[in-house]
């Protein structure tokens, strides 16, 4: 009988940990839910700041119009055919990129805020320097020197992702002439940018010309850029501390401190395929520059939500293991605790990361775990002397819920390794219950469990009278 009603108290704790399962399944899409508007939030301040910022360029335009002879047969209504050159004309523009290119930039950063969010922007202030050669050029007049070319003006184009990034027009030095930025890219679908109109030059022979401006360009979250040259290097200089470096290639060397981080970038038209991107540009989709890129995400120092997602997936460690400890003082001390205690137990440990949550849209991060971890903490230690009827046991089980809420600080702070200290911290509670109770004999704990309470009966009556 003993055995059944301990079968039974485990059999309905068992339903009381699968229906704890509801607020933690709740706190797990409330922590979307707030993610997703802090993602309207970060919507809301691109509308009125530039957004993620790509640097594509510069790239050498030359219009021209290709005139080709085209024969073709006609048949004549008495049919007689005759052949007739057809004279058609082809705009194509020559596309060239720089034989040499070297892009330097100064990163200076800062937050913006929308209600409780925030979210990181930047001025980048970029010096582009370079220079292009001409050989492509003389190729093509060599390769149609029977057909009749027309050459147009050349322009240099730069691409950005967001034109409202440009906080001013800059100035290019092209061989050693000063000539003015105008808005757009003059390149079909990549309006987004500036181009600047170049003087005409030699077409007999192929020349080197030099180029060199100074951009200061703003954008939001993220700097990204196209190495479109033959040689490429680009060095950053930046002021946030957490960067994520993304893109087609990573940086060659790279140093991060609490100051800031430094990375340098060297790419060929080889190892980045910078000729998929002409192709496509060519064939009037100037968009696909944008495409292929190299950079950084500045991430937030401390995202709350992604660490409180991840402390919630420990809430059924703890219940487990608060449950675990409060049933073996039930065996034990020959106590008992009624399975209502056990869920208002479990309903604590889970107002932890409720708190965690709203707290840490607020302050630091650190400290709301702190406060949520003291406040938990506190009213359990309370509640355990209570229906342990014993202060010590009370503090003990307060004090290692603490320590618990300790490790478990610990490992959210360390991302790259924490799947591995939450697996050693679940080793550890394991092998430390198991060494704990290696010497307990089961069979008479269970045996003696959930003793009765004893009532008060009155005594039954006598059917013999009283003596005289």
């Amino acid at each position: 009988m003993q055995n059944y009603r301990l079968a039974l108290k485990l059999f309905i704790i068992f339903i009381l940990i699968i229906l704890l399962f509801i607020p933690q399944a709740s706190l797990m899409g409330l922590v979307s839910e707030r993610a997703s508007w802090r993602s309207e939030a970060y919507s809301s301040i691109e509308q009125s700041w530039p957004g993620s910022q790509t640097l594509a360029g510069p790239v050498l335009v030359i219009p021209y119009t290709l005139t080709v002879n085209l024969k073709e047969t006609i048949t004549e209504k008495d049919g007689t055919s005759r052949e007739v050159v057809k004279a058609q004309k082809i705009d194509k523009r020559l596309i060239m990129i720089p034989k040499q290119l070297d892009i330097q930039s100064a990163l200076d950063s800062e937050t913006r805020s929308r209600g409780i969010y925030a979210v990181p922007i930047y001025n980048s202030n970029l010096q582009v320097s370079g220079s292009f050669e001409t050989q492509a050029l003389v190729d093509l007049l060599n390769e149609h020197k029977n057909d009749q070319l027309q050459l147009y003006s050349p322009y240099l184009s730069v691409l950005v992702r967001d034109q409202r990034g440009i906080a001013a027009p800059p100035n290019l030095i092209w061989n050693q002439q000063n000539l003015a930025f105008n808005p757009g890219t003059n390149l079909p679908n990549a309006t987004a940018g500036m181009h600047a109109k170049l003087p005409e030059f030699s077409t007999v022979t192929a020349q080197i010309f030099k180029f060199n401006f100074d951009l200061k360009l703003r954008g939001m979250s993220s700097m990204n850029f196209a190495l479109l040259a033959e040689n490429s290097e680009l060095g950053l200089v930046a002021d946030w501390a957490h960067p994520k470096f993304t893109g087609e290639l990573l940086p060659e060397e790279r140093t991060i401190n609490d100051q800031g981080f430094t990375a340098h970038w060297r790419a060929s038209s080889f190892s980045y395929n910078v000729s998929a991107a002409l192709e496509q540009c060519s064939a009037n989709q100037c968009d696909a520059l944008l495409n292929r890129s190299v950079g950084f995400d500045l991430l937030q120092p401390v995202d709350v939500y992604q660490q409180s997602e991840r402390s919630i997936k420990y809430a059924v460690l703890f219940i487990l293991l608060t449950f675990v400890v409060l049933i073996m003082f039930e065996l034990l001390k020959q106590l008992r605790i009624h399975p209502i205690q056990y869920f208002l137990v479990g309903l604590a440990l889970t107002v932890f990361y409720l708190l965690l949550i709203s707290l840490s849209e607020h302050i630091d991060f650190g400290w709301a775990y702190l406060i949520a971890a003291l406040a938990s903490t506190s009213l359990l230690t309370l509640y355990f002397g209570a229906i342990l009827h014993s202060r010590q046991l009370g503090l003990l089980l307060g004090s290692g819920l603490l320590s618990l809420y300790t490790v478990l600080y610990v490992i959210l702070q360390a991302e790259d390794n924490a799947l591995l200290m939450g697996s050693l911290l679940i080793f550890a509670v394991l092998a430390a219950l198991m060494l704990a109770t290696r010497h307990l004999d089961w069979y008479a704990l269970t045996a003696n469990a959930l003793p009765q309470a004893k009532l008060n009966r009155p005594e039954p009556e006598s059917d013999t009278p009283p003596s005289a």
